[in-house]
């Protein structure tokens, strides 16, 4: 082969991968909100169905906000969808994911906050990487997920919470997931309602 053959062929290699990387970008970008629409449908909506402790009359779902709580190491806005339960037109719960460390990875856990009472109404796990049959005990076990019931914002939920035997880590997880959700609740406070 002539180095004016290997350049040709580098040459269309170049223009074939572009256009198709050109191409998967275009796809990528023309179906990202229908696949954020199916993550919340199929992991955040049953656990902000099973969290929500009040009567509502709206869909949480389509009537949620999007809020930025911060920069990540590069500088890029963080973004948290937060839903709103109405009754009529007014706002009586908010739910938000939030995150907290746990043995094996981060515990997403969707809490919700009844407005008016300005209380945590309820709280159910997301998502987690737990060894199941260990970490996962907690998530089962509903005498630990009980204690977020209607408590007060300004409660102190690591000194107040039982953490579950033999799955330390993942309690204190969810205990941190839960904490970090209040603060961005009181720090947004004004933005969501």
């Amino acid at each position: 082969m002539t180095p004016r053959e290997i350049l040709r062929m580098v040459l269309v290699l170049m223009i074939v991968t572009g256009i198709w990387g050109g191409l998967l970008s275009l796809v990528k970008m023309a179906t990202e909100d229908q696949i954020q629409y199916q993550r919340i449908k199929n992991i955040k909506a049953p656990a902000l169905k099973k969290a929500l402790t009040v009567e509502y009359d709206n869909d949480p779902i389509k009537d949620r906000r999007t809020i930025v709580i911060g920069t990540d190491k590069k500088g890029r806005p963080i973004e948290r969808p937060i839903f709103l339960a109405k009754q009529g037109d007014k706002i009586v719960a908010v739910g938000l994911e939030a995150y907290g460390v746990g043995y094996d990875g981060d515990v997403g856990v969707m809490l919700t906050i009844e407005v008016d009472e300005d209380k945590l109404g309820s709280i159910a796990v997301t998502t987690h990487t737990e060894t199941p049959g260990v970490g996962t005990v907690v998530f089962d076990d509903q005498e630990f997920m009980n204690q977020f019931t209607n408590i007060p914002l300004s409660s102190n939920f690591s000194g107040n919470v039982d953490t579950v035997s033999g799955a330390t880590y993942t309690s204190n997880g969810v205990i941190k997931a839960v904490r970090k959700g209040v603060e961005i609740y009181n720090k947004h406070k004004a933005e969501i309602l």
